[in-house]
């Protein structure tokens, strides 16, 4: 029945607005006025929308007088008329070919219209064709055509207008061309009106429930994909976490040495304390000062602690406001054992002033872990002397955050800068290969970025980008603060790669 392209045209009529290709569809008209009205603006928007326009016109109105309308009220119609968009034959030259009307004959016209236009680059055709040539005779085989045409049209870039004088329609002709088009346009009390048929109607209620039914699938996809969204988002936490534990596993030793320097510290207080006081007379000076070694060592261990906690602790991200430097030095203060006794030189250039970042302390922590430890096993290969790991931080023009993680070690290959950061790809033989790709997941979390840049010498640095929390107009950023946080030992450690 009608087309199923979803492409509209306008037609130019503006009772009946846009259409899909595929319309077919009549007019009633019942003087000469009336049928240029309507025609001319269905020809003038087709030929003004790229499309190949045929009128095929039946007396009393003539190819001179259609031609002349046209021009009249279309501008720029010479151009149209001279590169042959438009063309207007009489209907006995078009339906009476011959001297009778052969409906096969004349769907076949209009298919062979559309196949030379689309090789000419028209989107489609518009056709228009009047039935006052039409005889008793050739009724009943007209209407067959018109039946015929519904199919031959749809899936067509063809628009198809019939026009049919009232004067010589009674009742059950009208009946029979209305049933044989989607719909009919027709003057009532003065204003064309568009008629709609049973078929159109029940189009139009199927394509609404199709829609109903569309939208509801949409509806149940979308939540279907939130839920999808969210299980990522817990796997993704899941994994992060994870990956925490696994990394403070491998710190154990380290962060264990961190603990019982404090403690021993402490211990070795409390007996100097105890001697103190068993003097006669008690040395209380002494004492006061060993209790209060006492509760600096202790605190110290604390401290430890309570990073180590954080960091393994599997709790929701949070979003706070954080001074970037301060979480930097919370995670080398860590590190600080792993860092000696892997024999690595810690520098940082901190620049002062910088803008807060909203994000979570812990995710960021972790990320910088990842980073650092990285760094260290990739300087597994170099000579102690020359592992060296800088951790600087700036700010750019627009306010963001930028953190550089540099080390001294033998670098990366520049093809595989990208790869790194791709889940389960690895250059350690003992690597999972998921460190970089949840840093990375972090960092885009926090609407950053990480990347990885070549050194002009040996070495390799990792760069994180991420937006600053307030106005950089507010924030006054004075020069790095370079120091020297200690040097680790001569120690040999087991190469390893990043």
């Amino acid at each position: 029945m009608t087309a199923v392209s979803t492409e509209t045209r306008k037609t130019g009529i503006e009772v009946v607005g846009d259409m899909p290709w595929g319309t077919h569809f009549c007019l009633f008209y019942e003087t000469k006025e009336d049928l240029l009205e309507i025609l001319i603006s269905y020809c003038k928007a087709g030929l003004e929308s790229g499309e190949f326009c045929l009128w095929i016109v039946a007396e009393p109105l003539t190819v001179e007088e259609a031609t002349g309308a046209l021009k009249d009220t279309v501008p720029g119609f010479s151009r149209y008329l001279a590169d042959s968009s438009i063309e207007i034959v009489s209907a006995r030259d078009w339906y009476l070919s011959g001297g009778t009307f052969d409906l096969k004959r004349v769907t076949a016209g209009w298919l062979e219209k559309l196949a030379r236009a689309s090789a000419k680059g028209y989107v489609g055709v518009r056709v228009t064709g009047d039935t006052a040539w039409l005889q008793k005779k050739d009724w009943k085989h007209f209407c067959e055509y018109e039946e015929g045409l519904n199919e031959a049209v749809a899936n067509q870039r063809l628009a198809v207008l019939c026009t049919y004088p009232l004067a010589a329609c009674g009742a059950m002709e009208i009946l029979d061309v209305v049933r044989t088009h989607q719909f009919a346009v027709a003057k009532r009390h003065g204003d064309w009106d568009v008629i709609e048929t049973a078929g159109l109607k029940l189009a139009k209620e199927e394509i609404k429930r199709l829609n109903d039914e569309l939208e509801q699938r949409v509806l149940e996809r979308t939540s279907q994909l939130m839920l999808a969204s969210e299980a990522l988002r817990e796997a993704q936490a899941e994994l992060a976490h994870v990956n925490r534990v696994t990394t403070m596993g491998q710190l154990a030793a380290s962060i264990a040495h961190e603990v019982n320097q404090p403690l021993a510290a402490s211990v070795t207080n409390a007996h100097a304390g105890l001697r103190w006081l068993g003097l006669e007379p008690p040395n209380l000076e002494e004492v006061r000062e060993a209790l209060a070694a006492i509760v600096t060592d202790s605190n110290r261990a604390s401290d430890v602690i309570n990073r180590m906690r954080a960091l393994i602790k599997k709790a929701p991200a949070r979003k706070d406001g954080l001074q970037i430097n301060e979480v930097i030095l919370e995670v080398t203060a860590l590190m600080r054992g792993e860092l000696v006794k892997s024999g690595v030189s810690l520098n940082t250039q901190l620049a002062q002033g910088l803008p807060l970042i909203q994000g979570d302390r812990v995710q960021l922590q972790q990320v910088l872990v990842n980073l650092i430890m990285n760094a260290v096993e990739a300087m597994g290969s170099v000579n102690h002397g020359s592992r060296k790991l800088l951790i600087g931080t700036g700010a750019d023009e627009a306010g963001r955050i930028r953190i550089s993680v540099q080390d001294s070690g033998p670098g990366l290959n520049p093809q595989i800068f990208d790869r790194v950061f791709d889940p389960f790809y690895t250059t350690k033989a003992d690597g999972m290969g998921m460190g970089l790709s949840i840093c990375r997941s972090i960092i885009e979390a926090h609407d950053g970025r990480i990347w990885a840049s070549a050194m002009p010498g040996p070495g390799s640095t990792f760069n994180v980008s991420l937006p600053g929390a307030v106005d950089k107009g507010t924030a006054l950023m004075g020069a790095p603060v370079a120091e020297t946080l200690w040097s680790g030992p001569a120690r040999s450690v087991p190469g390893a790669s990043v």
